[in-house]
């Protein structure tokens, strides 16, 4: 059974990840944020000052609720930008790599 998750063979290189699946995941970093924001779950971060942010729920909840939504919030300020302007350098790259490869492709003439 363990063999099944820690297999002793090397994994084959794949190759990167496209621009458009990381602007995919900040998309959904995004929507995220916006579905816990417009769920009103900002207000139980007030559990990390020390007090409730709800009086119907349990601090248990509440700091759940609260945790879950600083780890959303993080996610989505630390890690979309970086998962757009990774996307934005890799389509660069990408765009030099197959520009190079054309280059290369050309006959060469020397001028003497």
């Amino acid at each position: 059974m363990m063999n099944k998750f820690f297999s002793r063979r090397p994994r084959t290189k794949g190759s990167l990840p496209s621009p458009r699946y990381l602007l995919e995941w900040a998309g959904f970093l995004s929507l995220l944020f916006l579905i816990v924001n417009l769920a009103g779950m900002r207000e139980f971060t007030s559990v990390l000052n020390g007090t409730v942010g709800s009086t119907s729920l349990s601090w248990q909840t509440a700091a759940f609720l609260g945790a879950a939504y600083v780890f959303v919030y993080l996610a989505f300020v630390l890690g979309a930008p970086i998962l757009v302007l990774s996307a934005l350098i890799l389509k660069l790259w990408q765009r030099l790599i197959a520009k190079g490869v054309k280059d290369e492709s050309r006959p060469q003439t020397q001028l003497d």
